[in-house]
């Protein structure tokens, strides 16, 4: 028995909820939004004092600071009963109404390892709310992600991880700032191994406590565009061009790496994050798309076979390695041997020969 059998009857329910002139247009996005094959999650909310609460499949909320009612939404794939409970990764959503096309349309996604709670700010002197979410990534971290609706999308604002993330969130004359903690929820700054503070001029959240508190990482980001393929602006809005620091990358359209597209860069967070995580997984198919579509991208850029060829021995000798440290060694030395097709004397296939032995 699929979840998905049960999705539809639970979507019933609760959009029988929603006020009768806005139905059709909320039915809409049942097709247009989700994927085939996949489900909603509960939205679990953080409140004022800390505590996460559910509000059911979906939530209305004026994301953009215009008045009007932007959907929210969390989804999964679909998988059988007995797997309900295993790790799984989810998708955030935003969708904004559109008045010409009568329904709401996907603006903003953003993918990785199970959320723990959503929160909106909304800060006086900031006329656009700030929407946080912290969830898990693959490597058993912690991460606390920003967002804020700027030039007509939504922007990623704040990007911060540990082992284990902490949050208080505190408003007053000097605006929102954020309290971070890896070790327990900070009562005020003096208790924070980190405080954001909003950074008008450069438009993210800065480092304003730099503690130097070991195990924490990208604590700070410049503003990156963060759109789904093909989405617009609602109607009546101009997006505008955000200033952007020229080095400053963004995530690409085109797949999970960034641009303008570093090939090093992006390889090494192949072989860190992306090989280990979905190997674990059990989501080799996966993980082979991934990689085939970075090196295609790469060729697509104009990179010839001698720029490429040392990349692959790197993807596939962190294959071979992540195998080899699950205790799969014959599938380790097929890999390996992969690896040493590219580039024979690759110093990452090298290291995985000597373990081998």
């Amino acid at each position: 028995m699929k979840y998905s059998a049960l999705r539809w009857g639970i979507l019933a329910l609760g959009l029988g909820l929603i006020v009768v002139g806005r139905s059709w247009a909320q039915n809409q996005w049942m097709d247009s939004v989700l994927p085939p094959d996949h489900l909603l999650e509960n939205l679990s909310w953080l409140d004022d004092e800390g505590k996460v609460e559910s509000k059911g499949l979906f939530d209305f909320e004026d994301i953009r600071g215009l008045g009007q009612k932007d959907l929210v939404l969390v989804y999964r794939q679909s998988v059988p009963v007995n797997e309900l409970d295993k790790p799984h990764n989810q998708t955030f959503v935003i969708c904004f109404y559109d008045p010409q096309q009568q329904k709401y349309v996907k603006s903003f996604q953003d993918e990785g390892g199970a959320i723990r709670w959503i929160k909106l700010v909304k800060d006086a002197d900031q006329k656009t709310p700030f929407l946080f979410l912290q969830r898990d990534d693959l490597n058993g971290n912690q991460v606390l992600k920003g967002f804020a609706y700027i030039g007509g999308a939504m922007k990623q604002v704040l990007d911060a991880s540990a082992a284990q993330v902490f949050v208080k969130f505190s408003s007053g004359f000097q605006g929102t700032q954020i309290f971070c903690s890896s070790k327990e929820t900070p009562k005020d700054k003096d208790g924070a191994e980190h405080i954001f503070v909003w950074n008008e001029a450069k438009g993210h959240f800065a480092e304003d406590k730099p503690s130097g508190a070991v195990g924490w990482s990208g604590t700070s980001i410049e503003v990156a565009t963060a759109p789904v393929v093909g989405a617009k602006a609602p109607a009546g809005e101009k997006p505008s061009s955000p200033v952007v620091a020229a080095k400053v990358s963004h995530p690409s359209a085109n797949g999970w790496w960034n641009d303008p597209i570093d090939p090093r860069a992006e390889t090494q967070r192949l072989k860190t994050d992306i090989v280990p995580g979905l190997i674990q997984k059990g989501q080799i198919a996966v993980l082979g798309q991934k990689a085939k579509a970075f090196f295609t991208e790469l060729q697509k850029e104009g990179k010839t076979n001698a720029d490429i060829n040392p990349l692959r021995a790197i993807y596939y000798a962190a294959v071979a390695s992540t195998l080899l440290d699950m205790g799969n060694k014959k599938d380790a030395a097929y890999y390996l041997k992969t690896a040493f097709s590219y580039q024979a004397d690759n110093a990452d296939a090298l290291a995985v020969k000597a373990k081998l032995k």
